[in-house]
């Protein structure tokens, strides 16, 4: 049976749920109108299933009790600080409040242990925030460029003839002049920012319910970006030779679409064939030890050590 504290902070974050309320219905037109974060709607459904397996790990035992009264204050000034962003209309920054306020809830609400337990949900939800615009087209720009110069890269060693002129790559084809050529735009919404923000959502998840060495977690982490730029440059190029092949505007979509729809079960296989590489090459010896240590009761080892201190016989079972 859940114990009052968690069935305290559950209704505690359905209050804050009611209150952000107006943010929630914000983010989810933007996961439905931008595809660079289409991911965010699964975002709150796999936090919650990182918090519960955190809670449920037999191995670590924790005793939840409620915060300090300075924790009341401190949600007190971010709820302050949500009402000044609304007042001087940073949507952002309002929207954003939201996830410091789901951990200080949790600190109130269940202490030290408790936030210990969770936080990995918690950081899980900054993967529901789009990012801001200044720092969206920062990044969107050079990922842009580097998937331009890829795959022609890649383009070239396969064989097609090539070349770019800024995002835009002209294609040599088999058919006479003056359609020999054709052109392939990379456009912005093609950079790859879309598979690196869902990869990177997928990986952070992955490393969190999966049990692995942390240094795994943090090579596989690390590895969500090359892989994205990786599997968003083999779109490209796949798309290129069916430009190469392929009359018709309507199979050049056809292809467009496919090869997007692709792009992340081949990112998570490759992401998949590094954990077995990584297996391979280092096992978990302490994950391994602990599956095959056997598991005591923590009420009969806390009986066993009482009656070893009072220096008490205890019974054989």
């Amino acid at each position: 049976m859940p114990s009052p504290l968690l069935l305290a902070l559950a209704f505690g974050m359905a209050g804050l749920g009611w209150a952000y309320w107006p943010n929630l219905q914000y983010l989810y037109t933007i996961w439905n109108n931008e595809p660079n974060y289409s991911h965010g709607i699964l975002v709150i459904p796999i936090a919650l299933v990182i918090f519960w397996q955190r809670l449920a790990d037999v191995n670590v035992g924790w005793n939840a009790s409620q915060g300090p009264w300075w924790s009341w204050v401190v949600l007190a000034a971010i709820v302050a600080a949500r009402a000044f962003a609304y007042e001087r209309g940073f949507q952002w920054l309002e929207t954003a409040t939201v996830v410091p306020a789901v951990a200080v809830l949790m600190f109130t609400l269940g202490g030290w242990r408790l936030l210990e337990r969770g936080w990995p949900a918690v950081v899980f939800l900054l993967f529901m925030l789009n990012l801001p615009k200044a720092i969206n087209d920062m990044v969107a720009m050079p990922l842009q460029r580097i998937a331009t110069m890829g795959s022609v890269f890649v383009m070239q060693l396969t064989g097609l003839w090539v070349v770019n002129q800024g995002n835009v790559i002209i294609l040599s084809t088999p058919q006479p002049p003056p359609n020999d050529h054709k052109l392939l735009e990379v456009a912005l919404a093609c950079n790859g920012l879309s598979m690196l923000m869902t990869l990177a959502a997928t990986v952070t998840a992955t490393i969190v319910l999966i049990p692995m060495a942390n240094w795994k977690r943090i090579v596989v982490l690390a590895s969500a970006i090359p892989i994205a730029l990786l599997s968003n440059i083999i779109r490209i190029v796949a798309t290129g030779w069916f430009y190469y092949y392929v009359e018709g505007e309507k199979a050049k979509q056809r292809a467009h679409d496919w090869s997007g729809w692709l792009m992340m079960p081949l990112a998570l296989l490759l992401v998949g064939i590094e954990l077995m590489i990584l297996s391979w090459l280092a096992a978990d010896s302490s994950e391994d030890d602990q599956a095959d240590a056997p598991r005591v009761d923590p009420v009969l080892a806390r009986l066993g050590a009482a009656k070893a201190k009072a220096n008490l016989p205890t019974a054989e079972l």
